[in-house]
């Protein structure tokens, strides 16, 4: 029997430097426009199709994904996500094709403000 020796293979690409805290701040607000216009367009989507955060929260339930109204509340407030709870909320308000397009026009709509 042949003893078999398990070598970890390491990249031999250089590390990329920590990012600096003042280039987090910066991306934080570069970022903020897109945030606002998520948190706008869920809001505007549960107005238009007459659904509460409870209603939402129950969706996502049916899914296996357990929120509360107040998470859900808190994080469209914020409008961060991660992608893969976005596309549950839009599955869940029954968002059609055209979602990109519309944020896209929420965010320009923004940019000219």
């Amino acid at each position: 029997m042949q003893l078999v020796t398990l070598v970890t293979m390491r990249s031999t690409f250089p590390r990329e430097a920590a990012m600096k805290p003042e280039q987090s701040v910066t991306n934080k607000a570069s970022l903020a426009p897109y945030r606002d216009s998520i948190s706008r367009f869920i809001r505007s989507t549960m107005i238009l199709k007459n659904k509460r955060y409870e209603d939402l929260a129950s969706g996502l339930e049916q899914r296996g994904i357990v929120l509360t109204s107040d998470n859900l509340r808190s994080k469209v407030s914020k409008g961060a996500f991660a992608a893969d709870l976005l596309m549950a909320i839009f599955e869940v308000l029954e968002v059609e094709e055209e979602a990109l397009l519309k944020l896209k026009k929420i965010r320009e709509e923004e940019k000219q403000r």
